[in-house]
C-alpha cells in the first residue's frame, strides 16, 4: 500500500508499565501496512525503568530507534526531536497510551497520496474521555490559536501526519503543548495544504497521565503568547520558519 516509508514518533516519559505492550501493538499495526517503517521513541528523561526497557526492545528489533533526552524537556520538544530525526516520507506521532488507533493509518496515507495534500490533521470524534486538566488545556489551545492566529483548524492536540518535506522546511521555538499548533501555523504560512480526518480517541487504560496540573496549563498558555509576540508583534516570521 505504501512504498515511501513511515516514521512513527512516540514521545515517552515514565511509561514502564505500558511501553513494551504499546511498541508491540505499534509494530504489528505498521507491519500490516508495510515493512518500510521505523518506530522512533524519544525518552524524555524517564526514571522508572522505561529507558532500560527501550534499550532491550531496540536491541531486539532494528525497526525501533530510541533517542534519549538527558533530562525531562517536555513531550512537545521530544516530539520535535523525533520528527527531525525521522527518515520516512510520511511522519506520524502517537503516544504510549495509544490515543490514536494505527489501524486507521491507511486512511491517512490515502489522503497524503492524493498528491495535493501535504499533511493531515486528526480530529477527535469525542473528547469526553479526556481528563479535566486535559480538557482545559485543549480548550485554551483551541480558542487562543484560532483567535490570535486566525487558524481555523478543528483540533490541534490529537494526531497529525506530515510529508517529510513539511518538517524539513521549518524550525520551532516551542517546547511543550504548543509544538503541534506551531508546526501547523508555520506549515500553512508556507502554503502547504491540509485535510482533516475524524478519528476515535482512545483513553488511557494503564499508567498515569502526565502533565496534568495547573502549572502545566499555565506553561501552555505562556508558550502561546511567547510565540505570538515573536510571530505577530515582532514580525519575525521568516526567521522563525526557516531551519
Amino acid at each position: 500500500m505504501n512504498d515511501k516509508g513511515i516514521s512513527l514518533i512516540v514521545p515517552v516519559y515514565n511509561e514502564a508499565e505500558i511501553i513494551e505492550e504499546s511498541i508491540d501493538v505499534f509494530t504489528k499495526a505498521l507491519r500490516r501496512i508495510t515493512e518500510n517503517f521505523e518506530i522512533i521513541v524519544v525518552d524524555d528523561g524517564s526514571g522508572d525503568g522505561t529507558r532500560e526497557i527501550l534499550g532491550k526492545l531496540s536491541d531486539q528489533n532494528e525497526k525501533i530507534k530510541v533517542f534519549y533526552n538527558k533530562k525531562n524537556v517536555g513531550s512537545g520538544a521530544s516530539l520535535w526531536r523525533g520528527l527531525k530525526g525521522a527518515a520516512g516520507e510520511y511522519l506520524i506521532s502517537d503516544f504510549a497510551d495509544r490515543p490514536f488507533d494505527l489501524d486507521e493509518l491507511p486512511a491517512l496515507i490515502n489522503i497524503l497520496s492524493s498528491g495535493n495534500i501535504d499533511f493531515v490533521i486528526g480530529v477527535r470524534k469525542d473528547r469526553s474521555a479526556n481528563s479535566f486538566f486535559r480538557k482545559i488545556t485543549s480548550f485554551l489551545n483551541y480558542f487562543l490559536v484560532r483567535f490570535l492566529f486566525g487558524v481555523k483548524v478543528s483540533d490541534f492536540q490529537f494526531v497529525q501526519m506530515y510529508k517529510k518535506k513539511v518538517i524539513d522546511k521549518i524550525n520551532i521555538i516551542s517546547r511543550h503543548t504548543f509544538v503541534a499548533p506551531e508546526i501547523i501555523i508555520k506549515a500553512l504560512s508556507l502554503g502547504y495544504k491540509y485535510k482533516e480526518y475524524c478519528a476515535d480517541f482512545y483513553p488511557r487504560t494503564k499508567g498515569r497521565a502526565k502533565y496534568s496540573d495547573l502549572w502545566f496549563i499555565f506553561k501552555s498558555v505562556v508558550e502561546i503568547f511567547v510565540f505570538y509576540w515573536h510571530w505577530e508583534i515582532l514580525k519575525e516570521k521568516r526567521d522563525l520558519i526557516l531551519t
